[in-house]
């Protein structure tokens, strides 16, 4: 018999133009001998979608979104103490306000005692092509598939790899890759009359160089705004299909622009702005934004207009639905616990060197190099725990393992501190390293396995599940305002 149970998830995104909360049922099912695996994602409840609230044009109204959560959590009769995993997810302009991130952790504090604080473009990019099917129907139809999630401060695009899995038992396409470019509806705000009341630094750019008259206080007409929104239609365009990229496009890259085009066989559009594509409003003032104009200029394009486009199982919501839905792993069950110790929140983790081929006095080396850059880079006092990602220990022969566990043990003995210490491995090797471990340092401990981490990431891990053998874990990227 399976060993079943399931998960309560939260998903917070607080967006450029909207901030919105969705609440799901994870179930999670452990074979005989096997590892823990989620098998249904079901939506518990959707909640209000809201403009997201600011105090001024830098600081966004934390004690507002604060209580938009609540309002849901209360709607959906679930308390806090009851989410055991889940993400908040501070996306596009948003998440460049100087608040952006006290306002993910608080929200992390106050929402579960088990929620991720996320930010950053490719990772949106990737929630959302979760959220709106575009990875499932890659996998499903074997082609490859572009989610392009068009919001009002980015378009996040991520690019999904089903080449050959038509058939297959895959549940979801690999990422092949994100594309990320500060373009959005909201980068331009109007008034009630049509007089413009901001210019987003990437809107002021985009006219400037396409010689577009835009200025503050002025009502510009219906074809400026046009060949405003047509230009960044364009720029969009140019970011699916590229490289070679125009030049425009490249300055407002988000990360770095690809060497290498892909064959994209299909579409699926979500964000706010991409779910207007089929059907742009009549009012092109009618978001107060560009949103309209750039949905309508979108919906014109030829090269939009001669892609094959796939419906979306969730448009505006995507990206919560994937942050709520798509953050949580699972780790293997061969863990090596401390249960009072967990949960645990926000633990920084620093890679450890490679050290498969390492041994002796090099071996111990590379881990008291991990943990001095630990002291160096976090305030150690102020920290619950602090992470060491391997990614290979060598053989997992028994004499191995030994190695590697007296080393450990000789470098944490070393260190002046005596903070708990999570070991993450990607081989399945977490109870017998952890085992051996103990055999040389009182150090409080946590070894997990079956995971890719990596140094400046942060983790969330839950209490033991699937029979004591197994912990729920959110690998966090605090991007902000990348």
């Amino acid at each position: 018999m399976s060993d079943r149970t399931t998960l309560t998830s939260i998903g917070v995104d607080v967006g450029t133009t909207t901030t919105h909360t969705i609440l799901s049922r994870l179930r999670v099912e452990t074979p005989p001998g096997g590892s823990p695996q989620i098998i249904d994602r079901e939506i518990r409840h959707r909640g209000t979608v809201r403009e997201t609230p600011l105090l001024d044009a830098e600081t966004i109204d934390v004690d507002r979104v604060v209580e938009f959560v609540e309002r849901e959590l209360e709607a959906a009769g679930v308390t806090p103490d009851a989410i055991d995993t889940g993400a908040v997810i501070v996306t596009g302009e948003t998440a460049r306000r100087e608040n952006a991130e006290p306002l993910a952790h608080q929200l992390a504090d106050d929402a579960g005692q088990f929620v991720a604080a996320t930010a950053g473009g490719a990772l949106e990019a990737v929630l959302a092509g979760r959220g709106s099917g575009a990875a499932t129907r890659a996998a499903k139809d074997g082609t490859m598939v572009a989610n392009i999630d068009v919001g009002g401060g980015t378009t996040n695009i991520a690019i999904f790899d089903g080449t050959g899995l038509a058939g297959s038992s895959r549940r979801e396409a690999p990422v092949a890759e994100t594309r990320c470019l500060d373009v959005g509806g909201r980068l331009v705000r109007f008034d009630d009359e049509g007089h413009v009341t901001s210019i987003s630094p990437p809107a002021r750019e985009i006219a400037d160089v396409r010689e577009i008259p835009l200025e503050v206080g002025k009502r510009p007409s219906v074809a400026v705004l046009e060949d405003l929104s047509a230009a960044m239609a364009e720029l969009i365009v140019d970011c699916c299909v590229g490289p070679p990229f125009d030049s425009l496009t490249r300055s407002l890259w988000i990360g770095t622009p690809p060497e290498e085009s892909l064959p994209i066989e299909a579409v699926v559009k979500s964000g706010g702005v991409g779910r207007l594509v089929a059907s742009p409003p009549d009012d092109p003032f009618a978001y107060g934004d560009l949103g309209g104009l750039l949905a309508d200029a979108l919906a014109t394009n030829e090269t939009v207009r001669s892609w094959s486009v796939l419906d979306s199982a969730e448009d505006i919501r995507a990206t919560v639905v994937g942050a709520g839905t798509e953050t949580t792993t699972l780790s293997g069950r061969t863990t090596s616990l401390e249960p009072a110790l967990l949960p645990l929140q926000n633990v920084p983790v620093v890679r450890v060197p490679a050290i498969d081929e390492a041994t002796g006095t090099d071996l111990e080396e590379a881990f008291r190099t991990a943990l001095a850059r630990a002291d160096e880079l976090y305030d150690i006092g102020a920290e619950d725990a602090v992470s060491l990602s391997v990614d290979d220990v060598g053989s997992l022969e028994y004499r191995r393992i030994g190695q590697v566990a007296k080393a450990l043990a000789g470098a944490l003995e070393a260190v002046p501190w005596s903070l708990p210490v999570v070991v993450v491995t990607r081989q399945n090797c977490a109870k017998a390293l952890g085992q051996s471990v103990r055999r040389g340092t009182d150090r409080p401990l946590v070894v997990v396995d079956e995971l890719g981490v990596d140094g400046g990431d942060y983790l969330d891990i839950g209490e033991p599940m699937a029979g004591g053998e197994s912990v729920p874990v959110v690998v966090k990227t605090l991007a902000f305002g990348e």
